[in-house]
């Protein structure tokens, strides 16, 4: 196994088992809250979940075929003026850089973290921390972690992963933010007007 494909593996396991099956477990062991059963939706909302469930498995895909099934990876059309050593190692440093700011920003939300929006609910507004620098540093990092993927094995599925990842998060922030703004009111607006949405 190369370097490379050791990375590729160290990825999947790090984003769906710390990012978000660690930081699950640890808010249903606090709560009794499983931030992974999402309600079924309809509209914006519906779109939204399924567009990055769909990403997830996209993700996954790509690192599976890559790391264990080398003779299929070239279906996935691998984009060759990317394909150099650098570009691989700055994707690798990206991806991982982006996985640690977002566990830091999963652990400073703490229990007001959710995978998808529940409007039922009403968790604090946290502005502390990294969220005194961006509104949504969870996204922000997560992109920076999907372009450094797609860096680190560039091909057109990763570019669609990529892509379909930023449109959704994109989409998700503006829900959110009606959400905040209708369970926090001045609070959420003062905050918006101090911070911005991304970085």
């Amino acid at each position: 196994m190369t370097i490379l494909q050791l990375a590729a593996l160290f990825y999947l396991v790090s984003y769906f088992g710390g990012i978000i099956g660690v930081r699950s477990w640890m808010l249903y062991r606090r709560t009794g809250i499983n931030p992974l059963k999402a309600r079924e939706k309809s509209g914006i909302s519906g779109i939204v979940n399924r567009t990055s469930g769909f990403c997830m498995l996209l993700m996954a895909v790509v690192a599976i075929n890559y790391v264990f099934l080398a003779a299929n990876y070239p279906l996935l059309v691998p984009i060759p003026w990317l394909l150099h050593d650098w570009i691989a190692l700055a994707g690798v440093t990206a991806a991982f850089l982006g996985l640690g700011i977002t566990a830091v920003a999963q652990w400073q939300m703490g229990n007001s973290w959710r995978l998808a929006l529940d409007e039922d609910e009403k968790t604090p507004l946290v502005t502390g921390g990294l969220y005194r620098f961006s509104r949504n540093p969870v996204y922000a990092a997560l992109i920076l972690s999907y372009l450094g993927f797609f860096l680190m094995l560039p091909n057109a599925v990763s570019l669609c992963f990529l892509v379909l990842s930023y449109f959704s998060l994109a989409v998700k922030i503006r829900l959110e933010e009606g959400y905040l703004d209708g369970i926090h009111g001045a609070a959420f607006r003062d905050y918006r007007a101090r911070v911005r949405r991304w970085v």
